[in-house]
């Protein structure tokens, strides 16, 4: 009788070994699989490559019609925001979903490779502006360390004014406007080309996503107008709207809220 209840006693332990062993096999841990799809459509669709090229020959439409009524009391301008608009970053992205790590891991490399390519359209319509007499001016959030590498990127490629008069870096606000209020003492800026609302105007800066989303329809004449905008679903402002601006929030919190934040039937 005792051999059988000991029997009974190892053979439950090893049964319950066996099932925490299983357990833990399936436990999933948190990870970026959430940037997967917005990643992919950046690096692997012909639609996103499509938007790019139909922003920068919208652009280039624009451009001509500004040149043909502008009143030349002050040189021409151009103003571009860098990532997502003038060079591809989806690579760094790809690095963070594989990786599991989250910006700023592995950004100060990706920015000193200075290998991203261009956004498609980037390049033609930048090199035709130019070529027109007007100059540009790139406006980017990329913090001021990097401003080196960045211009080496832009030249690599050929981009034009990629110098240091002409690249306006992030110092201590990430607010564009009054880097824009520089170019405006010496320049029209006929255009403003960005992949964030705010590369627009800073009134998009900071508010809720419903504010954005009326201030947006209140200023509908002006995309492909005045304001160019390229699709970029990986990141933006739009993004901290929906994490309350905490981005030190754990993926399986900002999964919550991303799902919250969907609209169903």
């Amino acid at each position: 009788m005792k051999r059988t209840l000991t029997s009974i006693v190892i053979i439950a332990l090893v049964l319950g070994i066996v099932s925490s062993c299983q357990q833990e096999k399936v436990v999933q841990t948190e990870n970026n699989d959430y940037l997967l799809m917005a990643t992919l459509f950046h690096q692997q669709a012909a639609e996103k490559r499509a938007l790019s090229y139909q922003a920068y020959n919208t652009a280039k439409l624009m451009l001509d019609k500004a040149l043909k009524s502008a009143r030349l009391t002050k040189k021409l301008a151009v103003v571009v925001d860098i990532d997502e608009t003038v060079l591809d970053n989806s690579q760094f992205e790809a690095k963070s979903i594989i990786e599991n790590t989250d910006y700023p891991r592995y950004w100060k490399e990706w920015c000193n490779e200075a290998s991203a390519r261009p956004i498609s359209g980037s390049l033609e319509f930048l090199n035709y502006a130019k070529s027109q007499g007007v100059d540009v001016f790139y406006i980017t959030n990329r913090k001021l360390e990097f401003k080196d590498v960045t211009i080496k990127n832009l030249v690599m490629h050929g981009f034009p004014d990629a110098d240091e008069a002409h690249l306006l870096m992030k110092t201590d606000i990430s607010n564009k406007e009054p880097r824009r209020e520089i170019v405006e003492k010496t320049h029209h800026i006929v255009l403003l080309v960005g992949d964030n609302l705010g590369d627009f105007l800073h009134d998009f800066d900071d508010i809720t996503n419903e504010r954005r989303f009326a201030l947006t329809d209140s200023l509908k004449n002006e995309f492909g107008s005045r304001f160019i905008m390229l699709p970029n679903p990986m990141y933006g402002g739009w993004v901290g709207e929906l994490l309350n601006n905490n981005f030190d929030l754990t993926k399986e919190e900002k999964i919550r809220l991303f799902k919250e934040n969907l609209i169903s039937f």
